[in-house]
């Protein structure tokens, strides 16, 4: 083989090398551009859910807020109501108590009393005279 063969062989191996590195380095280059433009992508939507989470945070503890005055307002409601169950069974006692001596004065026999008499009498259900 000549020289001059030998060299365009060597030549032609060494073109080959760097069509095969430069090509691998354009390949190279082509999946690095479009993994950084994947995590620019990502950034973005991790950014935008970042700002959505605060904005679900500011909500939940808005919420948060409102149910703690809510169960406040629940529990005087409720201290209301049990007053005024306790008010409406000593009504209700006084209302019977009343009934009963209203049939109690029902089934008296009347008899000839004086005002002093009656006085004594109303003072022993409970009801004196002025």
């Amino acid at each position: 083989m000549k020289p001059q063969t030998k060299i365009y062989i060597g030549l032609g191996i060494a073109a080959i090398f760097a069509i095969g590195i430069l090509g691998g380095a354009a390949w190279s280059d082509h999946k690095i551009a479009k993994l950084e433009s994947a995590v620019e992508t990502a950034k973005g939507l991790a950014d935008d859910a970042g700002q959505r989470a605060e904005q679900k945070e500011i909500e939940a503890s808005e919420y948060k807020q409102k149910i703690e005055y809510l169960e406040g307002q629940l529990a005087d409601i409720q201290t209301i109501a049990r007053k005024q169950d306790e008010e409406l069974e000593k009504l209700n006692d006084n209302s019977g108590h009343a009934r009963v001596d209203v049939e109690r004065a029902h089934h008296t026999r009347s008899i000839v009393a004086n005002a002093d008499e009656l006085c004594k009498k109303l003072a022993e259900l409970g009801h004196g005279c002025e």
